[in-house]
C-alpha cells in the first residue's frame, strides 16, 4: 500500500489504529508511512511531546482500562494485541506531532533567532569613553575622582567611594550614563547606596558624587525601578522630560517611554511628590503606596494600580491586565528586540490579560496571545507582523 497519503488520510488512519478498529492492511499502511517519517525526523521533542516514559505509562494505564472494559462486556481480547496497540499509540503521538505541528516547527525555526533580553548595557564615562558591560570582565572597571566602579558577577554596576565622600574632589565631578538597548536590562548601585533597575531601551544619567549638592538628582529616559537610600538632608530627584519626582527615601517605578504618550510614576511604599514641568503652569501631586501618577500634557491624573503588575518586568514576568494589543506588543518588542508591524485592519485596542515569564521563547509568548483566536503573528527575521485570525 502506498505510504504517501494526505494529512487528512493519515490522521483518519491514525485514529483507527488508536481506537483498535483498523484492518491489518490499514495498520500496515500506517506503519509504513510512519517509518518514512521516522527516518526523516528521528528526534523526540521532549518539550512539546512529553517524556517518553511518562507517555508510555499514560498509554499503558489507558490500555488496561480498555481491557477491563472489554472483559466486563464479556469480550475476549489478547493482551498482546493491546500492548501492540501501545506501540501504535506512541507512533500516533510522534506522527501527529510531525504532521500537525508542521507550521509550528517552521515558526519555531524562525523564532529561534529571536531571544529574550539579558543583562546588557553600555556605560559612558564623563570623558566620553564607553564600556560595554556585557563584554567587560567582572571586578573593578575604572576609578574616577575617588570613585571605584565595579561590575559584579550577578550583573550589577556598583559605585563605591574610596574613603569618605567629602574627600572626593568635587571640582572634578563628572556624570556617567548607563544605557540599555532593546533586549537589555541592568542594575546599578549609585554612590549613595540607592539601587536602580533599568528596563530595556532606557538610560540613567547621574553624578559620580552627591556630596556637594543639596539634592541627589538623576535623569531618566525609559523605565526604571528605584530603591532610594534615605537621606533627609539630600532629597532624591528623578528628572524626566516634562516631570520631576522628589523623594526622601522609598521604592517606586517610573515608566517614561516617549512613544507611550505618558509618564507613569507608581509608588510601592511611602510617599513621593510628582511635579509637571510642561509649560509655564506647573502642577504637583503627592502620591502614596499603591497609587500611580499619570502625567500627560493635559495634566496629572492619580489612579490606583496593581503594584505587582507595574513591576512585573523587574521580577522577570509579563503581567497583562486588560492591556491593549499595542501596549502588549510594545513591551514584547522592547524585550525581544523586534520590530512590530500591524495589518491595516487589526484592532490595536484589543485587550489581553494573563501572566507569562519574560524568559519564555518568543514562540511561546506569541502562541499564548494567538490562543485568544483574535489575532495571529508572522515572523520574518527581526520583525513580527500582526494580522487578524482567518
Amino acid at each position: 500500500m502506498n505510504p504517501l497519503m494526505t494529512d487528512i488520510e493519515f490522521r483518519e488512519l491514525a485514529t483507527k489504529c488508536q481506537e483498535g478498529i483498523a484492518t491489518e492492511e490499514e495498520q500496515a499502511a500506517f506503519d509504513e508511512a510512519y517509518q518514512l517519517l521516522l527516518n526523516r525526523h528521528p528526534s523526540w521533542d521532549t518539550e512539546r511531546m512529553g517524556e517518553k516514559n511518562a507517555l508510555r505509562e499514560e498509554i499503558y494505564e489507558g490500555l488496561v482500562s480498555r481491557v477491563n472494559k472489554h472483559k466486563a462486556n464479556h469480550k475476549v481480547y489478547s493482551i498482546a494485541r493491546y500492548m501492540s496497540a501501545a506501540a501504535v499509540l506512541i507512533i500516533v503521538g510522534v506522527a501527529a506531532y510531525l504532521f500537525l505541528n508542521k507550521s509550528d516547527r517552521k515558526e519555531q525555526s524562525l523564532a529561534a533567532k529571536i531571544v529574550p533580553g539579558t543583562n546588557t548595557a553600555t556605560l559612558t564615562l564623563g570623558d566620553g569613553r564607553k564600556i560595554n558591560l556585557s563584554d567587560a570582565e567582572n571586578g573593578a572597571l575604572v576609578e574616577q575622582t575617588g570613585i571605584q566602579i565595579t561590575k559584579s558577577a550577578d550583573g550589577q554596576l556598583l559605585y563605591k567611594v574610596e574613603g569618605t565622600e567629602e574627600g572626593v574632589d568635587q571640582s572634578k565631578i563628572s556624570y556617567n550614563t548607563v544605557e540599555t538597548p532593546k533586549g537589555g536590562q541592568y542594575q546599578i548601585i549609585l554612590p549613595d547606596g540607592t539601587k536602580v533597575w533599568l528596563n530595556a531601551a532606557s538610560s540613567l544619567k547621574f553624578p559620580l558624587s552627591f556630596a556637594s549638592s543639596v539634592d541627589r538628582k538623576v535623569e531618566l529616559n525609559g523605565e526604571a525601578y528605584f530603591e532610594v537610600r534615605k537621606d533627609k538632608s539630600h532629597p532624591f530627584k528623578v528628572i524626566n522630560e516634562g516631570q520631576e519626582v522628589e523623594v526622601l527615601g522609598t521604592h517606586f517605578n517610573i515608566n517614561g517611554y516617549k512613544d507611550e504618550g505618558a509618564i507613569k510614576t507608581t509608588l510601592l511604599e511611602g510617599s513621593v511628590k510628582v511635579s509637571s514641568t510642561y509649560g509655564v503652569n506647573s502642577e504637583e501631586v503627592i502620591i502614596r503606596s499603591g497609587e500611580q501618577a499619570v502625567l500627560t500634557k493635559r495634566g496629572i491624573e492619580v489612579v490606583k494600580k496593581d503594584i505587582e503588575q507595574v513591576v512585573d518586568w523587574k521580577n522577570g514576568d509579563f503581567i497583562f491586565q486588560q492591556e491593549s494589543l499595542k501596549d502588549v506588543m510594545s513591551k514584547i518588542g522592547r524585550w525581544y528586540n523586534v520590530k512590530v508591524v500591524y495589518d491595516q485592519d487589526v484592532n490595536q485596542k484589543l485587550t489581553f490579560s494573563g501572566q507569562m515569564s519574560r524568559s519564555n521563547s518568543i514562540f511561546e509568548i506569541l502562541k499564548s496571545l494567538e490562543s485568544t483566536d483574535e489575532i495571529k503573528f508572522e515572523i520574518k527575521e527581526s520583525t513580527i507582523k500582526v494580522t487578524n485570525k482567518d
